[in-house]
C-alpha cells in the first residue's frame, strides 16, 4: 500500500475535523462514524470496484467498472461536505 498526496490530505481534513468538533457534543463519535466510510472510498476505490462488479441489484447485474477516481472523488466530494458542516456548526457564543 503506497501513501499518496490524496490519502495524507484527506487524513489532514479528518484531523481538522477531529479539531473543530471538540466543542460539539459528541463531536468525536460523529466524525468518527461519517469520516470512516468517506475515508474507505478515497483509500480503497478499486477494491471497492471489485466488491460491487457482478452484484445484482433490482434484477439487474452491475456488468461494468466503475472508475477508481470517480469513486475517490465522490469520497472527496462528500468528506469536504462534511467538514464544511462541522465548521458551519460551531457556534462560538453557546457551549
Amino acid at each position: 500500500m503506497t501513501i499518496s498526496l490524496s490519502r495524507v490530505l484527506s487524513l489532514i481534513v479528518v484531523a481538522v475535523a477531529y479539531v473543530r468538533a471538540w466543542s460539539i457534543p459528541n463531536g468525536f463519535w460523529i466524525v468518527t462514524l461519517v469520516c470512516g466510510p468517506l475515508l474507505t472510498l478515497i483509500w480503497f476505490p478499486q477494491q471497492i470496484d471489485d466488491l460491487t462488479f457482478g452484484a445484482w441489484y433490482r434484477g439487474y447485474q452491475i456488468d461494468s467498472h466503475t472508475p477508481g477516481i470517480a469513486i475517490a472523488a465522490m469520497g472527496w466530494l462528500f468528506l469536504l461536505l462534511f467538514a464544511l458542516a462541522v465548521f458551519l456548526a460551531h457556534r462560538p457564543g453557546i457551549r
